[in-house]
Protein backbone atom coordinates (compact mmCIF):
# COMPACT_ATOMS: atom_id res chain seq x y z
CA UNK A 1 0.00 0.00 0.00
CA UNK A 2 1.25 3.50 -0.74
CA UNK A 3 1.36 5.40 2.55
CA UNK A 4 1.91 9.11 3.03
CA UNK A 5 1.87 11.38 6.07
CA UNK A 6 0.31 14.70 5.10
CA UNK A 7 -0.25 18.04 6.84
CA UNK A 8 -4.02 18.07 6.27
CA UNK A 9 -6.82 15.96 4.89
CA UNK A 10 -9.81 18.09 3.89
CA UNK A 11 -13.25 16.93 4.89
CA UNK A 12 -15.06 15.38 1.96
CA UNK A 13 -18.08 17.22 0.65
CA UNK A 14 -21.36 15.42 1.16
CA UNK A 15 -21.98 11.98 2.54
CA UNK A 16 -22.19 8.61 0.91
CA UNK A 17 -24.64 5.96 1.96
CA UNK A 18 -23.40 2.41 1.74
CA UNK A 19 -25.33 0.39 -0.80
CA UNK A 20 -27.41 -2.11 1.18
CA UNK A 21 -26.83 -4.60 -1.62
CA UNK A 22 -23.07 -4.41 -1.04
CA UNK A 23 -22.55 -6.94 1.77
CA UNK A 24 -18.75 -6.81 1.48
CA UNK A 25 -18.52 -3.12 2.33
CA UNK A 26 -21.18 -3.39 5.03
CA UNK A 27 -19.34 -6.28 6.68
CA UNK A 28 -15.98 -4.48 6.47
CA UNK A 29 -17.48 -1.38 8.12
CA UNK A 30 -19.19 -3.39 10.88
CA UNK A 31 -16.05 -5.42 11.59
CA UNK A 32 -13.89 -2.31 11.75
CA UNK A 33 -16.28 -0.45 14.07
CA UNK A 34 -16.58 -3.51 16.34
CA UNK A 35 -12.80 -3.96 16.46
CA UNK A 36 -12.24 -0.30 17.38
CA UNK A 37 -14.87 -0.58 20.12
CA UNK A 38 -13.40 -3.87 21.39
CA UNK A 39 -11.18 -4.33 24.41
CA UNK A 40 -8.11 -5.01 22.25
CA UNK A 41 -8.25 -1.48 20.84
CA UNK A 42 -6.86 1.63 22.51
CA UNK A 43 -8.85 3.79 20.08
CA UNK A 44 -12.33 5.16 19.54
CA UNK A 45 -13.86 6.54 16.38
CA UNK A 46 -14.22 10.32 16.59
CA UNK A 47 -16.37 10.69 13.48
CA UNK A 48 -18.98 8.25 12.24
CA UNK A 49 -17.48 5.65 9.93
CA UNK A 50 -19.08 5.71 6.49
CA UNK A 51 -18.49 3.66 3.43
CA UNK A 52 -16.26 4.53 0.53
CA UNK A 53 -17.42 7.26 -1.80
CA UNK A 54 -16.48 7.82 -5.43
CA UNK A 55 -13.48 10.12 -5.85
CA UNK A 56 -15.08 11.91 -8.78
CA UNK A 57 -16.53 11.49 -12.23
CA UNK A 58 -13.05 11.78 -13.75
CA UNK A 59 -11.93 8.68 -11.78
CA UNK A 60 -14.86 6.23 -11.77
CA UNK A 61 -12.73 3.33 -10.50
CA UNK A 62 -11.47 5.13 -7.39
CA UNK A 63 -13.15 5.15 -3.99
CA UNK A 64 -12.05 6.73 -0.73
CA UNK A 65 -13.23 6.80 2.86
CA UNK A 66 -12.00 8.44 6.03
CA UNK A 67 -11.33 7.09 9.50
CA UNK A 68 -10.86 9.58 12.35
CA UNK A 69 -9.85 8.16 15.71
CA UNK A 70 -8.17 9.01 18.97
CA UNK A 71 -7.10 7.22 22.12
CA UNK A 72 -9.97 6.09 24.37
CA UNK A 73 -8.34 6.94 27.67
CA UNK A 74 -7.97 10.65 28.35
CA UNK A 75 -4.52 10.22 29.95
CA UNK A 76 -3.27 8.58 26.74
CA UNK A 77 -5.09 11.07 24.52
CA UNK A 78 -3.12 13.93 26.10
CA UNK A 79 0.25 12.38 25.20
CA UNK A 80 1.23 13.71 21.78
CA UNK A 81 4.25 11.41 21.66
CA UNK A 82 1.89 8.42 21.56
CA UNK A 83 0.20 9.88 18.50
CA UNK A 84 3.55 10.23 16.76
CA UNK A 85 4.43 6.63 17.69
CA UNK A 86 1.04 5.56 16.34
CA UNK A 87 1.62 7.32 13.02
CA UNK A 88 5.14 5.92 12.73
CA UNK A 89 4.02 2.34 13.35
CA UNK A 90 0.98 2.61 11.07
CA UNK A 91 3.14 3.89 8.22
CA UNK A 92 5.54 0.99 8.72
CA UNK A 93 2.80 -1.66 8.87
CA UNK A 94 0.60 -0.32 6.08
CA UNK A 95 3.50 -0.09 3.63
CA UNK A 96 3.70 -3.90 3.86
CA UNK A 97 -0.05 -4.40 3.33
CA UNK A 98 -1.89 -4.63 0.04
CA UNK A 99 -0.83 -3.52 -3.39
CA UNK A 100 1.06 -0.32 -4.22
CA UNK A 101 -0.99 0.06 -7.40
CA UNK A 102 -4.44 -0.31 -5.89
CA UNK A 103 -4.36 0.96 -2.28
CA UNK A 104 -3.25 4.22 -0.73
CA UNK A 105 -3.45 5.62 2.79
CA UNK A 106 -2.95 9.25 3.76
CA UNK A 107 -2.39 9.87 7.46
CA UNK A 108 -2.69 13.16 9.27
CA UNK A 109 -2.51 14.30 12.87
CA UNK A 110 -5.40 16.62 13.72
CA UNK A 111 -5.30 19.14 16.57
CA UNK A 112 -9.09 19.17 16.57
CA UNK A 113 -11.83 17.11 15.04
CA UNK A 114 -13.28 18.23 11.73
CA UNK A 115 -16.90 17.96 12.91
CA UNK A 116 -16.35 20.06 16.03
CA UNK A 117 -13.54 22.51 15.19
CA UNK A 118 -13.58 24.05 18.67
CA UNK A 119 -12.69 20.73 20.31
CA UNK A 120 -9.01 20.67 21.17
CA UNK A 121 -8.53 16.93 21.23
CA UNK A 122 -5.81 15.38 19.13
CA UNK A 123 -6.98 12.80 16.61
CA UNK A 124 -5.61 10.86 13.67
CA UNK A 125 -7.32 11.03 10.29
CA UNK A 126 -6.69 8.30 7.75
CA UNK A 127 -7.99 8.55 4.20
CA UNK A 128 -8.05 5.14 2.57
CA UNK A 129 -8.15 5.20 -1.24
CA UNK A 130 -8.70 2.18 -3.47
CA UNK A 131 -8.50 1.93 -7.26
CA UNK A 132 -10.00 -0.67 -9.54
CA UNK A 133 -10.99 -1.34 -13.11
CA UNK A 134 -14.62 -0.90 -12.07
CA UNK A 135 -16.45 0.78 -9.18
CA UNK A 136 -17.31 -2.65 -7.75
CA UNK A 137 -13.67 -3.73 -7.78
CA UNK A 138 -12.59 -0.44 -6.15
CA UNK A 139 -15.20 -0.87 -3.37
CA UNK A 140 -14.02 -4.42 -2.76
CA UNK A 141 -10.41 -3.31 -2.59
CA UNK A 142 -11.40 -0.50 -0.21
CA UNK A 143 -12.96 -3.07 2.12
CA UNK A 144 -9.78 -5.15 1.99
CA UNK A 145 -7.74 -2.02 2.71
CA UNK A 146 -9.96 -1.32 5.73
CA UNK A 147 -9.22 -4.84 7.01
CA UNK A 148 -5.47 -4.13 6.64
CA UNK A 149 -5.92 -0.87 8.55
CA UNK A 150 -7.87 -2.69 11.28
CA UNK A 151 -5.08 -5.24 11.73
CA UNK A 152 -2.44 -2.50 11.84
CA UNK A 153 -4.39 -0.53 14.45
CA UNK A 154 -4.93 -3.59 16.67
CA UNK A 155 -1.26 -4.58 16.42
CA UNK A 156 -0.24 -1.02 17.27
CA UNK A 157 -2.66 -1.03 20.22
CA UNK A 158 -0.88 -4.05 21.69
CA UNK A 159 2.53 -2.49 21.09
CA UNK A 160 1.60 0.87 22.63
CA UNK A 161 -0.09 -0.84 25.57
CA UNK A 162 3.18 -2.66 26.32
CA UNK A 163 5.21 0.54 26.01
CA UNK A 164 2.86 2.47 28.31
CA UNK A 165 2.96 -0.37 30.85
CA UNK A 166 6.79 -0.46 30.76
CA UNK A 167 7.02 3.32 31.12
CA UNK A 168 4.72 3.17 34.16
CA UNK A 169 6.80 0.46 35.88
Amino acid sequence: MRVEAVAAIPKRAGTFAVDAADPGTNLALKNFAAAMAGEDSLFILVEPLSGPSPAGADRPGEFSGDVVLRFQQSELARQKTLYFLLLEKLIELLKEAGSLETLEAKLCLLAETRDVPSSLQTAVCIRLIACGDSPEQARLRWGLGLAHLQQALLFTSRLLRQQVKQAGS
